[in-house]
């Protein structure tokens, strides 16, 4: 509901540099606030103009000073902004960062003006103690206070005493502001200017120089022109960050590495910038907004933390992308393979919920309109820019900050401590590092050895700095001689491990890092930034190896069991991260990003009926986000409770239209005709008032086919025709209805039970359709399927499974379980008469159709990329039975290998219909190899899962059929 009265509120940021994150915020909040009945005007220190067309206009920090009473609030952020540091940048004077929060908040109090944080970065001096009063004023006075990441909450708890909400950097907004689908469309056109053929992939590509280290840009050019060369790939070279000199590198990169690079550093939108990202098959970058936007639109992607700042860390965590993070180009690019072969990841579905409360309570707040603050004046009777300029120059270069309590180690025996001591200014030191001042930190680092040679923390110091100045072999062996002197301390071990990871070492890393495991003084909190520092020189399928045997070393390690478990969960190994998950709450709750992914595992850990009912209590209690609701549907239709999932189902179509999922999960659920047809019209008012991206449309597209509306389905696909990767999908489903024609459906077809015979006088033989997820094969629903069905001379038995189990429930219509429903089924068949038996499905509905053929004794089946058995075709394949197949399976799958009983049926022929270049059914293959009634027919060419459309339209599996209803039918016996 838009305010009553139209509001103006200024966002303060660094909005006047060409930097492309910083200029997302102004229009992110307009996009949120507008609506709301409330004008965003972006503050920055000066009111410069950027190439970007698409901007927020900007005034000056000095304008919002002199017209401040005529704004109704003020919003901080985002960005990295709330510091105190002067990084000399031109036109920026050396309170132009401090004017951003302290400044603006010290003018809204003073005008009685509500202050909110917009989820910014902090960088407070690196154990700093408590600040001056008016810093904590300062924080006192935000009506809501929220950073983007954990480490910012720890600064500003320490520095103001008060700790914000840690909260979703609001980047992870962009597909409120720019759709999918707009996006995809506009990389299009993109595509098309730049000449990008089809058939490679794109990996949107943004270096920035300091992420280089000391590679030169030629070796990093040729590194680069091999990994794409590897992958069939083509490299756009973003320009992220114009004001840090990107396009300059873009333009060097792209000289030195001409074949499979294009610069794009010259685009006069961010929206193209975005488009580019979204658009393309990876994202590679050095950027922590260029990977938020991969992760807003799903695109995978690796960012390359160099140096690795705490913000990269913090929102990779939030957004459940912490494998994103890497510690080098090298290691970039050795997983570019299996970047480009990773599956789209939705951001989790909390984010969602948290930016909507947060910008529920921005609104609020500015709603509320101006009032008697009970803060007080944070410079009481004072100028506010003349105070601050003093404040933060005494906090600058004031006293130094006691020593943090144990932390700083005791010297090693017999280090006597000179008459007149320099005292040594960390405080001063971590600012000279943080302003890249490293001539100033090296002198003073020299000037402390020069009195105390021995001085650790000097010591230290000049490995820090070797290190910052990407020196990273002299930083190893500053590193060495520290340990040769102080082999015990822990700060010594740690500073030994940073140079070694630094220099790429990732060998020597591992080692000294499993030494550490067996010391005490190492403790947790240094083991968590130790394990990152390894975690990001090796290539993901190393990692799980290497934690397992850290694990082994420190069996106590809450740290290494959540690390291990979210790691052994991508994977696959649910077992073991529900194991680790178990023993690490022992020590307490879980922290959320790691309660997020144990929480999916419930129906791995429990009962499936009590696993419903967790389920159900937390979204009754408020968890309506739509992941929530869909999983709710699907699991109590797994459980027989169908009213309970249809009502999930009903209140997801209510809450999240839009969401791709929803449409997904509709998909899987059967209803009436008469109901389907609603729900149709209503998602066609959303197709055609909206803008769905095309995830959304090919579900509404197949859900369009199964309702009866063949044109809006195939309009549908058209639309997705020219889109990326949607596109061949499309097409192969078109080609499909093309041959199938405009016959009608016979009539049987059409009922709403869940098992339907279609009777064909004179016909002595049965085909047994066993519909998959969605019913029918592939995305083709029986309803059209039947044209060719009905050429045979047979009866049809379509059958689906309401409970989304594979069969192995059975179907309620014909009994309570699996054996009770092949009981039935063999009795029909029966009935129908004594002819041959065929039995078809595809995917997963190939398996069940192989499962229950031996059952039932059918004479072929015919299965179009099924499988025999859930486990790995041989010893040397990884276990391809990700969560939904394990929930289904349990973990022991070799029970469900059906090669024995294949084995010892002779008399059933199985005809396996795969892909030629879609490497994973091929893979499958292989685990047939040495059954005699068993053959392979292999579609070359064809790169889908999907193989029924292309057999539909090769006429293959109208040929299989014919040929396995030719032959001269055996006699027949029901299966008891």
């Amino acid at each position: 509901m838009p305010a009553s009265k139209q509001r103006r509120i200024a966002i303060f940021g660094t909005f006047d540099v060409e930097n492309y994150g910083d200029l997302l915020f102004p229009l992110l909040a307009q996009q949120r606030l507008a609506g709301e009945g409330i004008d965003v005007v972006a503050v920055s220190p000066t009111a410069g103009v950027t190439r970007y067309r698409d901007t927020v206009p900007v005034i000056a920090v000095e304008e919002f000073a002199n017209t401040v009473d005529t704004f109704d609030g003020i919003l901080i952020g985002g960005g990295n902004i709330v510091h105190i540091r002067d990084f000399g940048l031109p036109g920026y004077s050396d309170i132009a960062y401090p004017s951003l929060w302290a400044g603006a908040t010290a003018h809204a109090v003073r005008h009685d003006l509500p202050v909110a944080w917009n989820a910014p970065g902090v960088l407070a001096p690196e154990g700093a103690a408590r600040g001056p009063d008016w810093l904590q004023h300062v924080a006192a006075a935000a009506d809501r206070f929220a950073v983007r990441d954990a480490q910012s909450a720890d600064a500003m708890d320490r520095w103001t005493g008060r700790r914000p909400e840690v909260m979703p950097d609001t980047a992870t907004d962009l597909p409120l502001l720019w759709s999918k689908a707009t996006l995809k469309d506009r990389f299009a056109r993109i595509r098309k200017t730049l000449k990008i053929p089809k058939a490679r992939s794109v990996i949107a590509l943004h270096v920035k120089a300091r992420s280089l280290r000391t590679t030169s840009v030629a070796d990093f050019a040729q590194q680069l022109d091999a990994a794409l060369e590897d992958n069939g790939a083509t490299a756009v070279l973003i320009a992220i960050g114009r004001c840090h000199g990107d396009h300059e590198l873009v333009r060097a990169i792209n000289n030195a590495a001409p074949r499979h690079t294009i610069p794009f550093e010259d685009a006069d939108t961010l929206q193209d910038i975005a488009a580019v990202i979204a658009g393309s098959d990876a994202y590679l970058g050095a950027s922590l907004h260029g990977q938020i936007t991969a992760a807003a639109y799903d695109v995978p992607a690796r960012l390359v933390a160099v140096p690795n700042l705490h913000k990269f860390e913090g929102q990779a965590i939030q957004m459940d992308r912490a494998d994103d993070v890497v510690g080098s180009w090298e290691t970039a690019l050795m997983d570019l393979p299996g970047v480009l072969g990773q599956p789209k990841q939705p951001l989790p579905a909390s984010i969602a919920s948290q930016l909507d409360a947060h910008w529920g309570e921005v609104t609020r707040i500015f709603a509320s309109g101006r009032q008697m603050m009970t803060h007080g004046d944070i410079f009481p009777g004072a100028d506010i820019d003349t105070a601050l300029a003093d404040a933060v120059a005494v906090m600058r270069h004031g006293a130094v900050s006691p020593p943090r309590p144990g932390k700083e180690p005791l010297p090693p025996p017999g280090d006597t401590a000179p008459d007149a001591p320099m005292e040594w200014d960390a405080k001063a030191l971590d600012r000279m590092m943080a302003d890249q001042a490293y001539s100033a930190a090296d002198k003073l680092i020299t000037s402390q050895l020069a009195q105390t040679p021995s001085h650790l923390p000097a010591r230290l110091a000049e490995v820090r700095l070797a290190m910052a100045r990407d020196e990273t072999q002299k930083a190893v062996d500053l590193a060495a001689k520290l340990v040769e002197a102080w082999p015990d301390n822990p700060w010594v071990w740690n500073i030994h491990l940073k140079s070694l990871s630094r220099a790429g070492q990732s060998d020597a890393a591992m080692a000294l890092f499993h030494a550490g495991l067996a010391r005490p003084d190492i403790d947790e909190t240094m083991l968590k930034g130790a394990t990152g520092d390894v975690l990001a020189l090796i290539p993901l399928q190393a990692q799980i190896a290497f934690l397992k045997t850290a694990l082994e070393k420190r069996p106590q390690s809450t740290h290494l069991m959540l690390r291990l478990a979210m790691r052994a969960d991508a994977s696959g190994d649910f077992q073991l991260a529900l194991d680790l998950f178990r023993k690490a709450e022992q020590d307490g709750p879980l922290p959320d990003y790691a309660a997020k992914v144990r929480k999916q595992l419930h129906a791995l850990e429990l009962p499936l009926v009590e696993a419903v009912d967790r389920l159900q209590a937390d979204v009754e209690a408020g968890a309506e986000d739509v992941v929530s609701l869909c999983r709710l549907c699907r699991l109590a239709a797994a459980a027989g409770r169908f009213d309970l999932s249809v009502s999930a189902l009903r209140r997801a179509l209510e809450l999240h239209p839009l969401e791709w999922r929803t449409v997904y999960r509709l998909n899987r659920v059967f209803l009436t005709r008469a109901e389907d047809k609603k729900i149709f019209a209503d998602l066609k008012r959303v197709a055609t008032t909206l803008e769905p991206e095309p995830s959304w449309l090919l579900q509404y597209a197949l859900f369009a086919l199964r309702a009866g509306s063949k044109s809006e389905g195939r309009e549908t696909l058209v639309r997705l025709d020219e889109t990326e990767l949607l596109g061949p999908t499309a097409r192969s489903l078109l080609a499909a209805l093309d041959v199938l024609g405009k016959s009608r459906p016979r009539k049987a077809v059409l009922g709403d039970g869940d098992v339907r015979i279609v009777r064909k006088r004179g016909a002595e033989y049965t085909v047994v359709v066993f519909e998959g997820l969605i019913g029918g094969l592939s995305y083709i629903n029986s309803r059209y399927l039947d044209t060719i069905l009905a050429d045979l001379p047979a009866h049809i038995i379509y059958l689906r499974d309401p409970h989304g189990q594979i069969f192995l429930k059975g179907v309620p219509e014909l009994g309570a379980d699996e054996t009770a429903m092949q009981t039935a089924l063999a009795s029909l068949i029966a009935d129908l008469g004594a002819g041959k038996v065929v039995a078809i499905g595809g995917s997963a509905a190939g398996y069940a159709a192989l499962r229950t053929g031996l059952a039932i004794d059918a004479d072929t089946v015919i299965s179009l990329a099924g499988f025999v058995t859930p486990s790995a075709a041989d010893a040397q394949d990884a276990d391809h039975a990700r969560r939904g197949m394990a929930e289904i399976f349990g973990t022991d799958l070799d029970a469900f290998d059906l090669r024995p009983q294949l084995r010892s049926h002779p008399k059933l022929q199985l005809t396996q219909v795969v892909g030629g270049s879609y490497a994973p059914d091929m893979k499958r293959l292989r685990a047939i190899d040495e059954v005699q009634n068993a053959r392979t027919i292999i579609l070359d060419g064809i790169d889908t899962h999907h193989i029924a459309l292309p057999a539909i339209t090769d006429g293959t599996l109208k040929r299989l059929l014919n040929e396995a209803l030719s032959e001269t039918p055996a006699c027949r016996s029901s299966a008891g």
